[in-house]
């Protein structure tokens, strides 16, 4: 996947929609993809809806013989004829009235279920894809081609799918049905196309490009929402309600404009069907007048073709208006596929056995710089000895959190390399590195359901002692204030969305606890304790040490408390390392760092 620039990037989705061949090709590949018999009985419900449509223009354009004295092959003349034809036109109505809902509902059922598939599909990519490709999309690109984009392709079956297919085989029907009664219509049916094949080809090139902008306008707007409900505390703290409220609507003004760069399109494709279908009537007309004069047809044959080519005024604005709806509905349809391919990136090579012990993590000559920006690093070395504790310190900016990003595999380096235990990370499934390294940040998620089942998705097998001998070692025993105060029902207490929220410390013991379960042989923290102000930051700490021992374990300092207690240290500065040894051996080395300590320390005693 190439990288744009930064600009392109924010006009331009990161995972373009799928082509016609690959929506075709996923489709196909669904279990409820239909199968031959629910074809073929669609096919012949269409025909014989179409059939009886075009058969019924046809015979009430004939009508004009039998009124006029003129006999119909078929029906003969005078009263009984016209009795007989009106009986079979009836007739025809009938089974046009009767098969058009049969063919929807076929249509109906068969998305619905292939829509049920699909979405599982995305999710199943979304879960097994490389980590990074889904972080680049965006929480809000995800849930927009999950929900909206898969729901606008149904919507778009469900409200035109049937107008769709009989307007456009309507006219294969209709053309076959003019040159039954002379081939001379063939001459209006070959040159309307070719006068305006070109310029309709030129609108719709130009719609799904313009669709596609609509649709990543507005996944930007729901990243841009989501961010700001995600960090209401924040924009609280720092009253800037104004700046939140006025991105948004920036945002939410982007996509009302990309829904009107779309609107001249659509203009132009219905001034090009009034057109059209202006042209075709007028020369319809005068090419019937001119074959009745000449004896080459009678009056009802005439008006018959007449008959026919007035019907078709419906299905020529329908194939207009549906056209860039069906456009519409192809590109969400491309993207929601683009989302269900999103795992074909993953490296499809076989995974090596899992760590045994505690593995050597090294970087060497890393290289990483965000899309049209500055290298955030650039040529880093270091290893991280084996069931060692390293701790990152330095300033906002500085690369901790991207180094510790890039070896838990959240992003890709741009050179170098990463390698846990000997093995490279970048030749084996992201899913071998998550199954090695494991990264706690201060961001917590906890599912919904009980505290236990909670536990389980880390040790699917584990019995109840198991799972609070973990919840011990990270200070929540069943005798602890904590699970005394925010665990009442002890392993079935319901956590999660839609339940009382527990103490955010508590989230970060429950979140460290898990880790005890999966029990990785690689380690990262970064702002894992950042609970610190609260009543049990020092047992929170003490967790995390204890979760640490006997892994190898990187450690993102933000405060230097959590540094000096580490066996080594490495002080970083944009992006780079700038000292690196131990505690004691940094401070006696009189450097940054022992400034840091010092300056620490001294507001430590003012405190």
């Amino acid at each position: 996947m190439t990288n744009p620039s930064s600009r392109d990037r924010r006009r331009h989705d990161s995972l373009a929609p799928a082509s016609a061949r690959e929506i075709g090709r996923c489709l196909r590949s669904l279990p409820s993809f239909p199968g031959g018999g629910w074809w073929g009985l669609t096919a012949v419900v269409f025909a014989l809806n179409l059939g009886s449509m075009t058969g019924s223009s046809t015979l009430l354009g004939r009508s004009v013989d039998l009124i006029s004295g003129l006999a119909v092959p078929g029906f003969g003349s005078g009263r009984a004829g016209f009795t007989s034809l009106l009986v079979v036109v009836g007739m025809l109505m009938l089974v046009e009235l009767l098969t058009r809902p049969a063919a929807a509902y076929l249509m109906f059922t068969a998305t619905r279920r292939l829509t049920v598939d699909l979405r599982r599909r995305c999710l199943a990519a979304t879960l097994e894809a490389p980590i990074p490709d889904v972080l680049e999309l965006g929480t809000g690109n995800v849930m927009t081609r999950l929900t909206k984009d898969i729901d606008t392709a149904y919507r778009a079956v469900q409200s035109i799918g049937t107008r769709f297919v009989v307007t456009t085989l309507m006219f294969p029907f209709t053309f076959v049905a003019l040159t039954l009664i002379t081939p001379w219509y063939l001459l209006l049916l070959l040159l309307l196309p070719a006068i305006f094949a070109v310029p309709v080809k030129r609108t719709l090139d130009g719609l799904p490009a313009a669709t596609n902008a609509l649709s990543t306008a507005q996944a930007r707007r729901n990243n841009m929402l989501l961010d700001t409900i995600r960090g209401m505390p924040t924009i609280r703290a720092f009253g800037v309600r104004t700046w939140a409220t006025e991105r948004l609507e920036h945002n939410s003004w982007n996509t009302v404009q990309r829904e009107a760069d779309r609107i001249p399109l659509f203009l132009r494709l219905i001034g090009t069907g009034y057109l059209a279908y202006g042209l075709l009537l007028a020369s319809a007309i005068a090419m019937s007048t001119l074959l009745v004069a000449q004896g080459v047809l009678t009056t009802g044959e005439a008006s018959a073709a007449v008959v026919l080519v007035v019907r078709l005024e419906m299905h020529v604005f329908n194939v207009l208006v549906f056209t860039g709806e069906i456009q519409n509905a192809l590109t969400a349809l491309g993207r929601a596929v683009a989302l269900a391919m999103l795992s074909d990136n993953a490296v499809d090579a076989p995974a090596p056995g899992d760590c045994t012990g505690c593995p050597e993590v090294r970087v060497e000559h890393l290289g990483f710089r965000y899309p049209g920006g500055a290298p955030i690093i650039d040529d880093l070395s270091l290893a991280l000895g084996p069931g060692t504790m390293t701790a990152l310190v330095g300033a906002s900016g500085a690369g901790k959190s991207t180094l510790a990003g890039l070896i838990a595999g959240l992003q890709r380096p741009a050179s170098g390399t990463i390698s846990i235990g000997g093995v490279d990370t970048s030749t084996v499934p992201d899913t071998w590195t998550a199954r090695q390294v494991s990264l706690i940040s201060q961001e917590v998620h906890l599912f919904s359901g009980t505290l236990r089942e909670d536990l389980r998705m880390a040790a699917p097998g584990a019995d109840d002692a198991t799972l609070i001998a973990a919840l011990s070692l990270v200070g929540l025993a069943p005798d602890s204030a904590g699970w005394q105060r925010w665990l009442p029902d002890g392993l079935d207490t319901l956590i999660g969305a839609g339940n009382d929220e527990l103490a955010p410390e508590v989230e970060q013991q429950v979140s460290l606890a898990r880790i005890v379960l999966i029990d990785p042989p690689v380690l990262i923290m970064d702002e894992a304790t950042s609970e610190a102000g609260s009543d049990n930051a020092r047992s929170l700490e003490q967790a995390a040490l204890a979760v640490a021992r006997g892994r190898t374990s990187l450690v993102v300092a933000h405060r230097l408390d959590q540094a000096v207690v580490a066996d080594r240290i490495i002080l970083m500065d944009r992006g780079t390392v700038i000292e690196d040894g131990t505690h004691a051996d940094l401070l006696s080395a009189g450097g940054r760092y022992a400034d840091l300590h010092a300056r620490w320390s001294g507001s430590r005693k003012g405190d």
